[in-house]
């Protein structure tokens, strides 16, 4: 999925190396000056660099119980209680 200013990019870098593609070989810009003038048209379109997010940090070990473990040791410990020596 892909936002409208993503599509438009696109099109337009499409567009531009279609074009330099079918240029004569002496009269096509270098890779460099290619990738300049592009990144220069993205920034004068309003698009400025993100940079990827922070990887999350994993969760900390679980150091008690869960789900099914947790429910029978509650459990276990209830019964526990409700005897009164009868």
């Amino acid at each position: 999925m892909t936002t409208p200013a993503t599509e438009n990019a696109i099109r337009a870098l499409a567009h531009r190396v279609y074009e330099r593609d079918h240029t004569e070989p002496g009269d096509r810009a270098s890779a460099i000056d290619f990738a300049f003038a592009f990144v220069t048209w993205l920034r004068a379109n309003s698009w400025s660099y993100t940079p990827p997010a922070a990887p999350s940090p994993h969760p900390a070990p679980g150091t008690g119980l869960r789900g099914a473990d947790l429910v029978r040791h509650v459990l276990a410990q209830t019964s526990k209680g409700d005897s009164d020596g009868r």
